[in-house]
């Protein structure tokens, strides 16, 4: 049996490594992740609020506009899915508009004549994208 020298499985997993994480933190990947994880959660009927509070893909300024609207008399429609309704195919990124620290992506989600779309903004924070506000 021919062993592979250290190195080159070393190099190997650098390289894989090093092109995952850098696709995982691109603003759309960021976006769709938070919106799999979110409606998840409401399709599972659990509480929100306890989700985007510990979301590590999601800023302060996101967690705190979050709980003000979910906290609202007003809410008329989900703050980030900004409907009544969930979607029936997940959400998936256009390619984002970045300028330098901040990014916008537009979701798009639905089938058939349903059709749905976000536009989220993203920040970058310690050089990590997060969630910064939904149609703004």
């Amino acid at each position: 049996m021919t062993r592979i020298p250290s190195f080159i499985l070393a190099f190997c997993a650098f390289v894989f490594s090093s092109t995952v994480l850098r696709a995982a933190d691109e603003p759309s990947a960021v976006a769709e992740k938070f919106y799999a994880g979110y409606v998840a959660e409401v399709e599972a009927n659990k509480d929100t609020k306890v989700w985007v509070a510990k979301s590590k893909l999601a800023s302060e300024k996101f967690k705190k506009a979050y709980a003000k609207a979910m906290n609202s008399d007003e809410l008329d429609a989900d703050p980030v899915l900004n409907a009544q309704d969930i979607p029936d195919k997940p959400f998936k990124a256009q390619k984002p508009v970045i300028k330098d620290d901040k990014a916008t992506v537009v979701l798009n989600a639905g089938s058939g004549e349903y059709k749905h779309s976000v536009t989220v903004k993203l920040v970058k924070t310690d050089g990590v994208w997060l969630l910064d506000a939904v149609n703004e």
